[in-house]
């Protein structure tokens, strides 16, 4: 099958540089020609002159069956948002995770992302969700096999026995993993997980060849806490215990001093800023410029709708800008470019598929959006990647994800919108008065 987008401005290469009145070829799932004047007998022919294209985004780090909790802990800490969590874990069933999953999935294709690094302690409901939806995905098992000992049982989070979890991922790895959706290995992070734990899914990302993937350095008291257990912070103690390499991506990332930054660097693992919900629970501001100062590889994620209200990752590039801007008090610190290879490009690096996505490049992966010059985000539309950026309210016209459109004329292609949003409404409706009566007032 071919595809061919005629007429269009487009975005290409790494640098992203601007063409006009350039025609896309793509065959299958790959882009096989960036040119002007594409003759093609046989294909689809989309009139892209009323569009620009850009690479798809890459939302590096997302929780998307966390959705039942959103706007329920606005104003809480970090640790009380993660209480919160674990607690209402006893009133969801595993259809709710499974349901509301496609919410948080749709919102995030509808403003322009064709990837997600999804993250869980279990990633079965997960799987099936992003399949049915033809969308591309990183799928991390991320356990934790240490007990939270000081947290009332009510509020205590699940732990696993290492070998078993360790078994389960490699289970999960050898089930799941395909072509549009990868499996990858991790832990949730230096706090919950043993250095067993952590060695074990690290040898089967080596095994396999894939990425590794935690939170890590989140706040103070996550900083604390694994320094009375271990003696060190935790950047410092991965790279201690020999752990820390180019196949790390680690989530929040918000309390590192220059010591860890270098042991990042030197390593080449890369660094998920996720400004909006570290703002959410006040676990503090990741140092993105010295990081990139550093050559350390940062891209962005959403994380969850309980600790963001949001699944657009596309908005935490614009503030990703503004803690710079604002801490710093200047406004050249950080340029529009950059905001966009960490939307991008670099958010394929931390997820080893940089030769695959993130760009658009002959060989590479058809994974575009379509915008429309006409919607009113993009008027006079001198510098479409930086109304991307600095403007709200921008919609995807069209997804196209591995050479099949996924979203067309703003709507969901393979599943029906309405029908996912009743589900949702049900599911909500039911859950709300079982929080309320289970959970809200005993915390």
């Amino acid at each position: 099958m071919k595809t061919l987008i005629k007429n269009t401005t487009a975005y290409v290469g790494k640098d992203f540089d601007r063409y006009d009145d350039i025609d896309i070829l793509i065959e299958g799932d790959k882009i096989i020609d960036i040119s002007e004047g594409i003759n093609e007998k046989n294909a689809e022919i989309i009139d892209g002159s009323d569009f620009f294209v850009t690479p798809g985004f890459i939302n590096a780090h997302f929780h998307p069956s966390q959705q039942l909790n959103r706007a329920l802990g606005i104003g809480l800490s970090h640790d009380e948002q993660m209480d919160l969590l674990h607690a209402t874990d006893n009133i969801k069933k595993k259809e709710d995770k499974y349901w509301m999953s496609f919410i948080a999935i749709l919102e995030s294709l509808k403003s322009g992302t064709t990837c997600f690094q999804s993250v869980g302690s279990e990633i079965d409901s997960q799987v099936p969700v992003f399949d049915k939806m033809g969308v591309r995905a990183v799928c991390v098992l991320v356990p934790k096999d240490i007990l939270a000992e000081s947290k009332k049982e009510k509020i205590r989070a699940k732990v696993w026995d290492t070998e078993e979890r360790i078994e389960k991922a490699e289970e999960s790895y050898k089930k799941y993993n395909s072509d549009l959706l990868k499996v990858h290995f991790g832990v949730v992070n230096v706090r919950y997980a043993s250095d067993n734990l952590i060695k074990g899914m690290l040898g089967l990302a080596e095994k396999y060849n894939t990425g590794f993937h935690m939170h890590a350095s989140e706040g103070n008291i996550y900083v604390n806490k694994v320094k009375e257990r271990t003696g060190n912070r935790p950047i410092e103690h991965l790279h201690k215990k020999g752990f820390l390499n180019n196949r790390f991506s680690l989530a929040h990332m918000t309390k590192l001093n220059k010591k860890e930054i270098d042991y990042l660097s030197k390593a080449g693992a890369s660094v998920v800023h996720c400004p909006r919900a570290n703002s959410y629970v006040a676990v503090g501001v990741c140092p993105v410029k010295e990081l990139l100062d550093s050559g350390v590889n940062v891209c962005l994620g959403s994380d969850a709708a309980i600790n963001n209200n949001s699944n657009e990752v596309r908005g935490e590039a614009r503030s990703a800008f503004d803690k710079i801007s604002d801490k710093y008090e200047k406004a050249d610190l950080i340029d529009y470019k950059t905001l966009f290879k960490m939307l991008t490009i670099n958010g394929a690096k931390a997820i080893m598929l940089e030769k695959e996505i993130g760009s658009i490049e002959k060989g590479k992966r058809a994974d575009l959006v379509l915008w429309s010059k006409n919607d009113l985000p993009f008027i006079p539309g001198f510098n479409h990647i930086a109304d991307l950026i600095f403007t709200e309210s921008c919609m995807a016209h069209t997804v196209i994800i591995n050479g099949k459109k996924v979203l067309d004329k703003y709507k969901l292609v393979n599943m029906d919108e309405e029908t996912l949003k009743k589900k949702a409404r049900e599911i909500s409706e039911r859950y709300y008065n079982s929080f309320k009566e289970k959970v809200a007032k005993h915390l």
